[in-house]
């Protein structure tokens, strides 16, 4: 390893603590809004109240704890809340549509709370190389059989995808069946997109960040699907999803006490790219912005690989 495949991490903007604004985020699967009845959340520092009204079509609204109205909308059975830069600026686009599979109904869903910033939260969920040594599972691999892993990612709108490919890590895939494809998806602020299909079911995982401030992050595994046994096991999944989840709290609250220390971190190229261009991506973001400019994507086709 030479000097050239480390790169120091980025500080946070001290400035707005660098939780991005003016986007759509998830605040919360529309099944916790009863109809009539409100609900207290917190977005990006701001205290929010969510109702859903009585009327025809039991439309989803919300307000900031000074009175000030916000756009929501329900799409993909969650409720979606936009954060603007300037209070009362409206949306320019709607929530990213899943195109989920079942109608788009929301099958299971298990979430934590990350004690980080959503930027280390993207930093933990986009390491590729992470799960041998954090999601310590029998069903999951050890870091005792590692494997040499080359993946080809693409530009894609506000993120990147890695190319459809046949899955190697695991087993778990071939519940639905076999001659199984993967593609998987990482949208800025924070949505990762895991689509899973063979010629006769999907199963689509969305992995969404929600900041509450610029020290808390909601961490939400979403899944929808069309294949039966996967709502067979439905009622033992919650067994598997909370503890990997809270592995990934434990390792956060672990990488904040040596961050309170000062210590710097480094990405490692090719592991840590995917992190790299998450960078990249929001710098861009807030340098179209501030120079009143059209976005465009610093990512580049590339293949990376690592050691998982």
């Amino acid at each position: 390893m030479n000097s050239g495949d480390l790169q120091a991490l980025e500080p946070l903007n001290s400035a707005d603590y660098g939780l991005l604004r003016d986007f759509w985020y998830v605040a919360c699967p529309a099944r916790e809004l009863k109809t009539g009845r409100s609900r207290s959340v917190s977005v990006c520092g701001l205290a929010l109240e969510l109702v859903r009204d009585t009327g025809p079509g039991r439309a989803v609204s919300g307000q900031t704890g000074a009175g000030d109205s916000l756009h929501v909308t329900e799409q993909d059975g969650l409720v979606w809340v936009f954060i603007p830069e300037t209070q009362g600026d409206a949306p320019t686009s709607s929530p990213p549509a899943f195109d989920g599979p079942g109608g788009g109904k929301v099958r299971f869903v298990e979430e934590a709370l990350l004690p980080c910033h959503i930027d280390d939260a993207a930093y933990g969920l986009l390491d590729p190389a992470h799960g041998p040594y954090v999601h310590a599972s029998p069903i999951w691999r050890s870091s005792k059989t590692l494997k040499d892993k080359a993946k080809s990612y693409e530009p894609s709108e506000l993120g990147f995808t890695m190319v459809p490919h046949e899955p190697v890590n695991s087993k778990l895939y071939n519940i639905i069946g076999g001659s199984i494809r993967v593609s998987i998806a990482f949208r800025l602020p924070g949505l990762r997109i895991e689509r899973i299909w063979n010629e006769k079911h999907t199963v689509l995982g969305v992995t969404a960040l929600t900041p509450i401030d610029a020290n808390r992050t909601i961490i939400r595994q979403i899944f929808y699907w069309d294949t039966p046994v996967l709502t067979v096991v439905r009622p033992i999944a919650r067994l598997v999803s909370r503890p990997f989840l809270q592995q990934d709290v434990h390792i956060m609250a672990l990488r904040q006490k040596g961050l309170a220390f000062g210590a710097k971190g480094m990405l490692i190229r090719d592991a840590d790219q995917l992190f790299i261009w998450y960078q990249r991506i929001k710098k861009e973001i807030l340098d179209a912005r501030a120079q009143g400019r059209a976005f465009v994507n610093p990512v580049k086709p590339a293949t990376l690989r690592w050691r998982t």
